[in-house]
């Protein structure tokens, strides 16, 4: 057996009372609500000059959360199979009891932020230093980036602006669908499913999703179609 697939035998043991005391439902199953596209992982200046910024590899959220609660490793962010935290020879040290392998990484290259960037060039320019455009507006992108890209796109003579109070809104969105099930199809590309309903040629999926969502919708095969903004919506 795979010291990946024993790891989490090891701590399953009080599994059953995680989940009767501090370990939510939508954690242990990792369906806890999508990420807003303004999350950022920006860790405090203290935190970052006390410890190293590590990797461990895990296989699921489930495996995070018990990370979490038993061994009382707080991630700094849990992305694809890859556990980030910020540690000391005596956390890793605990983790290699367990068949964990800490990897240093360069934090920068890592932890994301989301920016408002004005109009210059394409957005095949943008592709090429890394970023993702969430949001296309007629004068900017809301662009997510690593603090490296980031960094890059302003030597690169880039207008960079942090968003503050403007939270950015999502497209509504209609999907029609053959199948009921294909609606969690649909929701696995990160869209904030409103409702599905019957109609006469399968389901209508109706929800918001940004625009690299949707993109990855079409490229999917799903037909999408954009629907007008809520009345306030300011774009």
């Amino acid at each position: 057996m795979s010291q990946s697939a024993i790891r989490p035998l090891v701590l399953l043991p009080t599994l059953c009372l995680l989940v009767g005391s501090t370990l939510s439902p939508q954690l242990l199953l990792g369906q806890g609500q999508p990420p807003s596209a303004t999350a950022t992982q920006n860790p405090s200046q203290a935190t970052e000059k006390s410890q190293r910024f590590l990797r461990i590899e895990v296989e699921d959220a489930i495996e995070a959360g018990l990370i979490e609660q038993q061994l009382k490793i707080k991630p700094a962010l849990v992305r694809d199979r890859g556990f980030y935290y910020y540690g000391n020879e005596e956390t890793n040290e605990l983790l290699r009891r367990y068949g964990y392998e800490p990897v240093a990484v360069n934090p920068e290259n890592v932890l994301t932020r989301v920016v408002r960037v004005t109009h210059r060039g394409t957005e095949e320019d943008l592709a090429k230093v890394g970023v993702v455009v969430i949001l296309r507006e007629s004068a900017y992108w809301i662009v997510r980036g690593t603090l490296a890209q980031l960094r890059l796109l302003d030597r690169l003579g880039y207008q960079i602006e942090e968003l503050g109070r403007r939270e950015p809104r999502p497209r509504q969105v209609r999907i029609v669908v053959s199948r009921r099930e294909q609606a969690i199809e649909v929701g696995a590309h990160r869209v904030d499913i409103y409702s599905v309903a019957k109609s006469e040629k399968g389901f209508v999926v109706l929800g918001g999703a940004f625009d690299d969502s949707i993109d990855e919708l079409r490229a999917a095969g799903f037909k999408v179609e954009i629907l007008p903004d809520p009345p306030g919506v300011m774009r």
